[in-house]
């Protein structure tokens, strides 16, 4: 390739910067995403299993898979953005004529041809397809073109306002196709564009900048700084399904230390319904109420029978049975769980898919 020296990292241009920082966040929101979904799965997982929700623990599997693929997605993600970032801090832009090839169902491929030297680039594309349709190239054939062909670099479309990671094509046999159909769609019959040193691309007789000091790019960018940042409904969202999520994780591990006592039956009616008398496990006096007991028990149990009290939050001293029959904190606890995790999720979900199909400012 030719001498770069001169010229200005593509890092150093606005557009790219901020692509580059889009690129990140939308990494990290798949990662947080992928994180809250995890915790969230294991939270309804032990509360179904708690409850006996057969059906609920069935699908726990599902969502602790769609948490690990979410998490992957935003670890992988936030690695190529470090890799963007280096070769778009060393190198500035070089535009190269291009052509999208298809390969079945294998990731896309898109041929470069250097300007400088003809080479000709078979690259595999990094991307869900559709975030590369933006860089796809276009009736012009141009893209930007930053890194090394042999490990991997950062295509563009002009102006440099999409990042895509791509690496070359393995296997000689796959590179030689990629580059024999390229060849097909007449890569090699462009004019090819170059650089000059002023760093504005050439290609056709038309001129775009390599970086962004473009009358529109200006405007854009200052448009930007002046509108003010508004926090999402959905972040909000996520917000409360978080603290949602911890009170009602908080509240079912503290269930798990109600102590267990034993009752005194007073008295029982047919259907079950019990009078009873118990200490109370905290100040020693005596109570009495109503309790559920087993009207199947043995007849030596007749005059007693046992039970658990709550020993956290405003239900502090009430008694249930076996079946959590007696007070309204599992009830509480169990709807604060999956209301902050459908809210999370769904908060998380929403501000990804306002992230990816958010359009681009215009020009």
């Amino acid at each position: 390739m030719r001498d770069n020296a001169s010229q200005n990292p593509a890092l150093d241009g606005t557009d790219t910067a901020e692509a580059l920082a889009r690129y990140r966040a939308r990494a990290g929101t798949w990662g947080r995403a992928g994180l809250a979904l995890l915790a969230g799965s294991g939270v309804i997982g032990l509360t179904a299993a708690r409850r006996g929700l057969d059906d609920v623990v069935e699908m726990v599997p599902n969502l602790l898979a769609l948490s690990l693929a979410a998490l992957g997605m935003g670890l992988v993600s936030l690695r190529l953005s470090g890799r963007m970032r280096r070769h778009l801090a060393a190198a500035p832009w070089t535009a190269c004529a291009a052509v999208s090839v298809p390969r079945g169902s294998r990731a896309a491929t898109v041929v470069l041809r250097d300007p400088a030297t003809g080479e000709v680039w078979p690259l595999t594309v990094w991307a869900v397809w559709r975030r590369y349709q933006p860089v796809r190239p276009g009736l012009d054939g141009v893209l930007w073109w930053c890194g090394d062909p042999r490990t991997g670099g950062v295509i563009a479309p002009p102006g440099g306002t999409e990042l895509i990671w791509t690496r070359a094509v393995r296997g000689s046999g796959a590179r030689r196709l990629a580059v024999q159909r390229a060849q097909r769609a007449g890569l090699l019959e462009r004019r090819l564009p170059r650089t000059p040193s002023d760093g504005s691309s050439v290609s056709d007789g038309s001129f775009v900048s390599l970086v962004s000091d473009a009358p529109h790019a200006s405007h854009a960018a200052a448009m930007s700084k002046a509108a003010p940042r508004r926090r999402g409904l959905f972040r909000w969202i996520a917000l409360v399904g978080v603290v949602l999520l911890g009170l009602g994780g908080a509240a079912l591990n503290a269930a798990s230390e109600d102590p267990q006592i034993d009752l005194t039956v007073l008295s029982q009616q047919p259907d079950g319904t019990c009078e009873v008398r118990w200490s109370d496990p905290w100040s020693g006096a005596r109570r009495e109420g109503p309790f559920r007991c087993d009207p199947d028990r043995d007849p030596l149990l007749e005059e007693w029978w046992t039970g658990w009290v709550v020993s956290y939050g405003p239900w502090k001293g009430d008694l249930y049975d076996s079946d959590l029959r007696g007070t309204p904190a599992d009830d509480v606890n169990t709807a604060l769980s999956l209301a902050g995790a459908a809210l999370t999720l769904t908060g998380l979900v929403g501000g990804v898919a306002k992230r990816v199909y958010r359009p681009e400012p215009s020009a």
